[in-house]
Parts: structure tokens; C-alpha cells; sequence
């Protein structure tokens, strides 16, 4: 079985994911994150995202902050 790893803070790697990749985050945020979302956080940080990765609760108020930011 594998084990779960947390994802390293959004803070260090959101500003780097495409727009595509963060449109698909903001559409689904309950949802473990897509093979494209983990691998563009890998190739960001250079670390293995778990299969099963998904954003926290403040993951998911860093997402709405960002968009509100945005706006």
C-alpha cells in the first residue's frame, strides 16, 4: 500500500503551475489532484507527488484568497 505523503505547502508551489493546471485545482478542489497538477508540482519542486494528493482545508482558502486576489 502506499503511503501518504502530505503535499509540501501550496505557497511553494501554486505560483508556479500553469493556468491550466490552477483552473483545474480552482474547478475541483475537493477532488485528489490530477496526474497534470502533480506532475507540474513535481517538475516544480523536484519532488514525487502522491497518487492521492489533495488540498487541506487551508490549501483550499489559499486557492480562494488567490482568486479573490486576482479579482
Amino acid at each position: 500500500m502506499e503511503e501518504q505523503l502530505p503535499l509540501p505547502p501550496i505557497e511553494n508551489w501554486w505560483p508556479y503551475l500553469s493556468v491550466s493546471a490552477r483552473h483545474e485545482v480552482r474547478g475541483a478542489p475537493d477532488d485528489d489532484l490530477s496526474r497534470h497538477v502533480r506532475a507540474e508540482i513535481e517538475r516544480a519542486l523536484g519532488i514525487r507527488v502522491p497518487l492521492r494528493a489533495h488540498l487541506t482545508s487551508d490549501d483550499q482558502r489559499f486557492v480562494d484568497f488567490d482568486i479573490n486576489a486576482a479579482d
